[in-house]
């Protein structure tokens, strides 16, 4: 489970295959030991890099709070090297990757890093080609429209062709705030697609370690609903999602933004080590960009391009892992120098939301407002 103190879970974990656990150990013995072996345990191969909602935007607000738009926002503004172009990942380039990470060990897949993976139209061909190869944790986030907009039963084939951690982005337990928060999205659409996920689930279609999740990002909307239980009332209760999470909504880069329903303390490195750099990997959609974390927004870690990317150097995925860039961040965290201004020092990390402590902060109600509100929050 995720060290990250921006996250928790309500209730009890779902129990899980011996198999499963197995690689549960290993991801666990990485962060104990601080060590990267010649392989990540898990690898994001982000499927697409584009999104169907804007989530959290509006005029007065046109970020959002949503990593992809925030970053969009930012190519707008004429500052395209701080974010990558949208795209597909294609087909082959896939294929490829995904063997490269049967073949090196790779135990988990995930099929995104930004972007909703249900827009791919070969996603479920992508799931059914990694479930061939046996990987014990097949995972995706993603907000439960996308490709279901057009194709109902999208999520029900995605259970069936072996998905293993399904997990839905809700943020709400009630159309009025999902539609506020969740901008663009279709609050029926997203509860037919979980619906169908749990139904196909429940009729033995899907893997024996399939999981289905609700995942909620925590802001001044919905506070009230998480706290008082009715949030995990409605998608576990009503629902049967097997488990819930909740992560304290903050921007990349430590942004300052009114969705916050938490103050945040920053940790310094002799109360922080990241277990990333040690055990996970993000490859773009492209195949252009390579990173030790999720949070590289900025490329200052780019382990590089891998496998036939035209103009850029061809690296395997284990040789992209082996770089001076992901090396130069790991061992920012063995000597504990992350947090330095200067040399030795990872901005990347001092910005991350990973290296915060969230304080939450409790909904009163507004007698003369008549209504739930979070009280005035400070900075």
């Amino acid at each position: 489970m995720s060290k990250d103190p921006t996250f928790r879970v309500l209730g009890g974990l779902p129990s899980r295959s011996e198999r499963y656990e197995a690689y549960r150990r290993e991801w666990d013995r990485r962060e104990a030991a601080q060590d990267a072996s010649d392989h990540p345990v898990h690898v994001d191969l982000e499927s697409v890099a584009v999104c169907d909602l804007r989530c959290g935007s509006s005029e007065e607000d046109p970020q959002g709070f949503c990593q992809i738009w925030t970053h969009e926002h930012i190519r707008t503004q004429g500052f395209d090297q701080h974010t990558y172009q949208r795209g597909y990942m294609d087909p082959v380039l896939y294929g490829r990757l995904i063997q490269q990470c049967a073949d090196i060990g790779v135990s988990s897949i995930k099929l995104n890093y930004r972007g909703e993976p249900s827009l791919h139209p070969r996603i479920v061909s992508f799931i059914r080609e990694a479930a061939g190869l046996g990987f014990p944790d097949i995972m995706m986030n993603t907000n439960g429209n996308g490709g279901a907009r057009k194709n109902p039963q999208l999520f029900a084939q995605m259970v069936e062709a072996g998905i293993t951690d399904l997990m839905f982005s809700v943020d709400a337990c009630d159309p009025e705030t999902y539609h506020r928060q969740r901008v663009g999205g279709n609050w029926e659409i997203l509860l037919n697609s979980v619906r169908s996920a749990v139904r196909t689930r429940a009729d033995g279609k899907g893997a024996p370690d399939c999981r289905i999740r609700a995942s909620v990002v925590r802001t001044h909307l919905n506070a009230e609903h998480v706290d008082s239980g009715r949030m995990e009332e409605f998608w576990k209760g009503k629902m049967g999602v097997d488990w819930m999470s909740i992560s304290e909504c903050y921007f990349p880069a430590g942004t300052t933004h009114h969705w916050k329903a938490a103050e945040w303390r920053q940790m310094d490195a002799s109360q922080f080590q990241c277990s990333d750099p040690y055990r996970r990997m993000v490859v773009t959609w492209d195949g252009r960009h390579t990173m030790p974390c999720c949070q590289g927004f900025t490329l200052e870690i780019d382990g590089g391009g891998v496998m036939g990317v035209p103009g850029a150097p061809v690296r395997s995925l284990r040789e992209a892992w082996a770089t001076a860039n992901f090396d130069r961040l790991r061992e920012a965290h063995r000597q504990r120098t992350w947090d330095r201004p200067g040399p030795g020092g990872e901005p990347i990390c001092q910005s991350c939301a990973v290296t915060k402590v969230p304080t939450r902060i409790a909904p009163v109600r507004d007698e003369s407002a008549g209504k739930v509100v979070l009280p005035v929050l400070r900075g």
